[in-house]
């Protein structure tokens, strides 16, 4: 009778000492890559953050710089104008003039409202201008929301008039040195608006915790006419 053995396939020595090898480098690599993986999701998150807080300033400094900007002619046409203000003397209109210091004194240049008709700033608030979004608060991303955000996310927004000092001697026509500072006027205008908008996100315990705060500037410079406009 005739036995015949069948060989068995098996891992060499050597075969067995690679794969030990390769398995302790995936196994000591995992810890790095783990670390890296949550950095990236941790700047994912701080980008989404940013992204909707520089979108929100944005959109607020596309509205008026005031609800009294534009004269009310009862055409969306009108262009807006530089308003009157509280704030430092050397802004106001040269004598009896629609121009103050830098403005070109020509037609379709930028100017204050008549002075037979002047429009002075409004306080903060109003409707239809920058001074409409103070403190107001929107939240993204809430629970059932179908745009994608990986947290929940509050911005709330604060409209101010800041200091517009600056230094002027008319007398010798030097140039204007403008002070820039953020001291807020309260109950005063004046030719700058500070907006700020300060990010929350919701954490893992229900409580908002802050993560951004941006902030961007609006001066009372009104616009040039148009020579012309067709449709």
């Amino acid at each position: 009778m005739v036995i015949t053995q069948k060989k068995r396939s098996a891992f060499t020595l050597l075969e067995l000492i690679f794969a030990i090898i390769i398995i302790s480098v995936t196994v000591l690599a995992l810890p790095t890559v783990l670390l890296s993986t949550a950095a990236s999701q941790e700047q994912t998150l701080k980008d989404e953050g940013i992204m909707l807080t520089s979108t929100k300033v944005a959109q607020v400094l596309t509205f008026p710089w005031d609800q009294q900007s534009s004269p009310d002619t009862g055409s969306l046409m009108s262009t807006s104008q530089v308003l009157s203000t509280d704030g430092d003397g050397d802004f106001n209109r040269s004598g009896i003039t629609s121009f103050r210091v830098g403005h070109f004194p020509e037609k379709l240049r930028r100017r204050l409202s008549p002075l037979v008709s002047e429009r002075n700033a409004s306080a903060i608030g109003g409707t239809n201008n920058i001074g409409a979004f103070d403190g107001t608060s929107v939240q993204v991303g809430t629970a059932g929301s179908d745009r994608g955000y990986k947290k929940q996310y509050q911005l709330n927004t604060s409209v101010q008039y800041i200091s517009d000092t600056a230094i002027y001697n008319p007398a010798t026509g030097s140039i204007i040195n403008f002070d820039y500072n953020t001291t807020v006027l309260a109950g005063t205008t004046s030719n700058i608006k500070m907006v700020t908008v300060s990010t929350q996100e919701k954490n893992n315990a229900g409580e908002w915790v802050n993560i951004i705060q941006m902030t961007s500037f609006s001066s009372n410079i009104g616009e040039a006419e148009f020579f012309m406009r067709r449709y």
